[in-house]
């Protein structure tokens, strides 16, 4: 995977070049079609969604609390508290990007200090 790819996402903006040549060569491509679903509340996490086309909605029981797109990425809560999602996401149309793995994230966590920073800032903003 290209390195330029990480540029586009806030979370990954400030990480060295060395960084993310490490961590592009382990990152895997994900897509899906409208309707599919990415996350399924009360599975257990394992993956962070880097969204780079399309758009997704994460959604509670009963209603859609956001919708996300391009530049934007899913998943962090559960990957960073290591518990069971909280909520659903499909995707809204035809959609794709890259994942993280748990242990990928971690392994940022551990090595880049404004990664952390940011990850723990998001999981913070998003309120639900």
């Amino acid at each position: 995977m290209d390195v330029e790819r990480f540029k586009g996402f806030d979370l990954f903006a400030d990480l060295p070049d060395d960084q993310l040549e490490k961590l592009a060569g382990v990152v895997r491509d994900w897509s899906a079609e409208k309707g599919d679903t990415l996350i399924k509340r009360g599975d257990s996490s394992f993956q962070l969604f880097a969204i780079e086309k399309g758009s997704l909605e994460v959604c509670s029981k009963e209603e859609t609390l956001a919708t996300v797109g391009n530049g934007d990425v899913v998943g962090e809560i559960g990957v960073t508290k290591h518990g069971l999602r909280k909520a659903s996401v499909e995707a809204a149309e035809d959609s794709g990007g890259f994942f993280l793995t748990n242990s990928q994230v971690e392994m940022l966590r551990r090595e880049a200090p404004e990664f952390e920073q940011r990850i723990q800032a998001l999981v913070e903003s998003r309120g639900f």
